[in-house]
This record gives structure tokens, C-alpha cells and sequence, in this order.
């Protein structure tokens, strides 16, 4: 027990930093956001650590664990929505951005199939009308089903 105590009145700057360094390094293996508060009240608890504030242990400790609390209250009112807040981008999702693209028809449609360029790629193409667009017309993608692009005249 006299080794405990000894070892939380030696807190200091340099204790709390690497405290929230070790939290950073646990927040980056995670991902979660949520090591990310209590490495700031680790920071911000070093600075009342500073000798010549002479705030001792339990003061500290009081101070990190109310810090710890608030922030990860404020991070998970206001930040985490604000990072949810964007839309799909549709980066690493091929079908989505290819919906409403204007695409070209490189063969005429007959029975309402026919192909189109997209990219640098040609696809297959269908009408849910039937109709039978002609070579060099515009297609606008309505949507992806498999390897078929589902179009409406332009």
C-alpha cells in the first residue's frame, strides 16, 4: 500500500502525457473514438500537475475522472454525429456512383437490350419501357443489377 501512494504522489506532467499517450496509442489501435477522451483529460490533467500549481494526488485524480466524464458526454453528443453526418460517397462502391450517369449507346437496343459505354468499359444495357435507343445517344442509369445497367433515354 506504501508503494501505491508513494507512486501517486510523484504524478506529474510528464506521468499524465504519457498516460494519454498510452491512451492515443490504444485509440489508434481501436478506431472507436472512445480512448480519444480520456487521453485528452490525461493531457489536460497534466498541465494541474505542474509543480508550481501544487495540486496533489487525489486533486488530480479527481480532476482526470470529471474531465473524463465530460468529454466523453460532449464527444458523443456533438462529434460522433457530426463524423456520421456524411453522406456515402460511393468510393468503394461502383454501382452507387454509376447511377444517374449520362452513358453513351455504342449498339442499337433491340428488344430493349444493347450496350452502353461507361468508363472506359462497355455494358450491357436494358430498357424497363422497351424502348430501343440508337447508336450514339444518350442513356441515363437508372440502376446496377449484376452486369447489367438498368437506363431511360436521356
Amino acid at each position: 500500500m506504501d508503494f501505491l501512494l508513494s507512486l501517486l504522489e510523484r504524478l506529474n506532467l510528464w506521468i499524465w502525457w504519457a498516460f494519454a499517450g498510452l491512451f492515443l496509442i490504444g485509440e489508434v489501435l481501436t478506431g472507436t473514438t472512445f480512448l480519444l477522451w480520456p487521453a485528452a483529460a490525461a493531457f489536460l490533467t497534466g498541465f494541474l500537475a505542474l509543480d508550481m500549481l501544487g495540486a496533489s494526488w487525489p486533486i488530480q485524480l479527481s480532476v482526470f475522472a470529471i474531465l473524463t466524464l465530460v468529454l466523453v458526454w460532449a464527444g458523443d453528443r456533438w462529434v460522433r454525429p457530426a463524423m456520421n453526418r456524411g453522406g456515402q460517397s460511393g468510393l468503394n462502391d461502383r454501382a452507387a456512383r454509376m447511377v444517374g450517369q449520362r452513358v453513351v449507346v455504342v449498339s442499337d437496343f433491340a428488344a430493349g437490350r444493347g450496350r452502353v459505354h461507361f468508363d472506359d468499359t462497355e455494358w450491357g444495357a436494358q430498357t424497363l419501357d422497351g424502348s430501343d435507343p440508337v447508336r450514339d445517344s444518350q442513356v441515363i442509369i437508372d440502376e446496377v443489377r449484376g452486369v447489367t445497367l438498368i437506363v431511360h433515354p436521356a
